[in-house]
């Protein structure tokens, strides 16, 4: 037993050899998108004050939950140091330890982390801020880098959600809209 435990799941990394985050144009939609959809749903409130039917309750909260989790997926963090690889937001998020990881694959487009176990993970460059840093920073951490020509496999691709989930923020940011001008004809 020490002093200093380290909380459960968790080993003594060290410091993160690099931190990457989502980029800020995405990020700014995304808090935008949560911003409008929560005084979307004040309006339509205030609006129906009164003559609130079900949809009029659960809509606006479907748009600012979605906005909610748009906004927290933008907020993640990616932290590589020597204990692996990170995706979440401080101590709450998803490690790959360096034992699971059986190969990284530096493509133009991205980064595909070849798991011992499972589908393999993949990072797309256009979700990432200073992406470009990410092959110094694996090296750094003593994580087995492959550097390929090409694009990542399909299976690996279809893990990149950064163009699906701004079309998402865009829509939702529609449909709230619609949802506050339904508001006002009623």
């Amino acid at each position: 037993m020490s002093v200093v435990d380290a909380p459960p799941g968790r080993d003594f990394a060290g410091p993160a050899l690099g931190e990457f985050r989502s980029r800020p144009g995405p990020k700014r939609l995304a808090r935008a998108v949560l911003l409008m959809s929560i005084i979307d749903a004040a309006i339509t409130y205030s609006l129906m004050r009164g003559s609130l039917t079900s949809a009029f309750i659960i809509l606006p909260m479907v748009c600012v939950s979605i906005a909610a989790v748009g906004f927290a997926v933008r907020s993640a963090i990616v932290r590589i140091d020597v204990g692996g690889i990170q995706w979440g937001w401080g101590e709450l998020g998803f490690r790959i330890g360096p034992a699971r990881i059986k190969m990284l694959h530096l493509y133009e487009r991205g980064l595909v982390v070849i798991r011992t176990s499972r589908a393999p993970w993949y990072l797309a460059r256009h979700d990432w801020g200073r992406f470009e840093k990410v092959a110094n920073v694996c090296e750094k951490a003593g994580l087995a880098l492959e550097r390929k020509t090409g694009r990542a496999p399909l299976r690996a691709q279809m893990q990149a959600y950064g163009v699906v989930l701004d079309g998402l923020m865009v829509v939702n940011l529609i449909g709230s809209g619609l949802i506050v001008v339904m508001a006002a004809l009623r």
